[in-house]
């Protein structure tokens, strides 16, 4: 058990504590309030009492109150720097004050979890991670921070509900956004087509967009150039409007021009099939 202050807020990490206080106020809460507050102590490890407050003030908006939590944790995470600092040079690479390649595999290992399972970009989003395959040492301190984690074993009891947030729509979105940059080579605007239909493959195989194949099959075929972060963003929004059903698709909205290509493209693929 820490003690830990964020957003100004001491508490005691753990699910118990607050006694007769706690359960009057989970008794007030609906439903719907009561699971976001087993989410929010699943991912922040406050008690519930608090995380009600903290839902409270932020109108019950779980991610925003997540975020809150983000913006706060690594400034006012109890974890003492030097228990974070144990942890990173097992992973260290020998040479660069980095984690590289093989650390993340080591850490991975560790965890217990493949290095190509999505969860780790989960975690990289947590560690606010640049670029693949590298973590620094301030973005592997501030994920250990933001989820409250004084050891491996501790992060690895907090998969579960990590993997959970691949499943929340609103998440997902933010994971599937924060994963274009990600992506990039360093010094880049643009994703390299290959690694965009890596990820798209990864990703859409979690949301389940029936078009994603096509999509791909699509740009490697007619696009053959780097993609661009708005088509990235937008693409997404067009998986969620549309699914499989074209059919309502408007050519005259503000779609980028590469998803016009894309639904003419496959309409006439339709009508030839």
């Amino acid at each position: 058990r820490h003690s830990a202050r964020w957003g100004g807020a001491v508490f005691e990490a753990g699910k118990g504590g607050g006694g007769l206080s706690y359960r009057k106020t989970m008794n007030r809460l609906n439903k719907s309030q009561k699971e976001k507050v087993r989410h929010f102590v699943a991912i922040t490890d406050c008690n519930e009492s608090l995380a009600a407050s903290i839902l409270r003030s932020n109108q019950w908006n779980l991610e925003r109150a997540i975020e809150y939590v983000f913006a706060e944790g690594a400034e006012y995470s109890s974890i003492k720097p030097a228990t974070l600092e144990k942890i990173y040079k097992q992973y260290k690479d020998k040479d660069e004050d980095l984690v590289m390649a093989a650390g993340i595999a080591k850490l991975c290992e560790d965890l217990g979890v493949d290095p190509t399972d999505p969860i780790t970009l989960v975690i990289s989003r947590y560690m606010g991670a640049a670029v693949m395959g590298e973590y620094t040492k301030e973005e592997f301190f501030r994920g250990f921070q933001r989820l409250n984690c004084d050891s491996v074993k501790a992060l690895k009891k907090k998969l579960p509900a990590l993997r959970n947030e691949l499943d929340d729509a609103a998440k997902f979105k933010d994971i599937y956004e924060f994963s274009f940059g990600f992506s990039r080579e360093k010094g880049q605007k643009s994703l390299l087509l290959d690694t965009a239909i890596g990820m798209w493959q990864l990703l859409f195989g979690i949301y389940k967009w029936p078009l994603c194949d096509q999509w791909c099959d699509f740009v490697a075929e007619c696009h053959k150039k780097a993609i661009t972060k708005d088509t990235w963003v937008q693409l997404f929004e067009f998986a969620k409007q549309f699914g499989s059903d074209l059919s309502a698709y408007d050519e005259n909205g503000a779609w980028p021009y590469l998803i016009d290509e894309f639904v003419e493209w496959h309409n006439e693929k339709k009508a030839n099939a």
